[in-house]
Formats: structure tokens, sequence, C-alpha cells
């Protein structure tokens, strides 16, 4: 993937799962931590191809329930 852009999260934590050397996996976390204040930030907005994305999580499920 290109360094300008950014990884999808999912990959991120595979990566710093996987990292042994420390300096490595503090940029992989600081990656990870864009990575999802960007995919907050669209959700919030309702912008981005991930808006509507259900990730399975018990929030979105909470969601989806209390708005229909």
């Amino acid at each position: 993937m290109d360094r300008d852009q950014p990884k999808d999260w999912r990959e991120l934590c595979k990566a710093a799962a996987q990292e042994l050397d420390p300096a490595k996996l503090t940029d992989i976390i600081a990656q990870l931590i864009k990575s999802l204040d960007e995919r907050d930030r669209n959700r919030r907005n309702g912008t981005g191809e991930n808006a509507s994305d259900n990730d399975g999580g018990p929030r979105s499920l909470r969601s989806q329930h209390a708005i229909g």
C-alpha cells in the first residue's frame, strides 16, 4: 500500500499484533489511531464508503435497532 494512503484499521491491527520492533510498533499504533479517528469522523458526518458499514460490533447493532 502507498505510504501516504491510510491503511485499513484491520490491517494495522494485524501488523501491530505481529510487530516485534518497538519503534515500528509505535508507528503502526499511531497509524491505527489516525485510521480509527478518520473512520469515526466519517461515520459522524455520514460520509465515506464505510459510513453505513456494520463492523458487527454491539454499538452498531444498537444504533441500527434504535433507528429502525
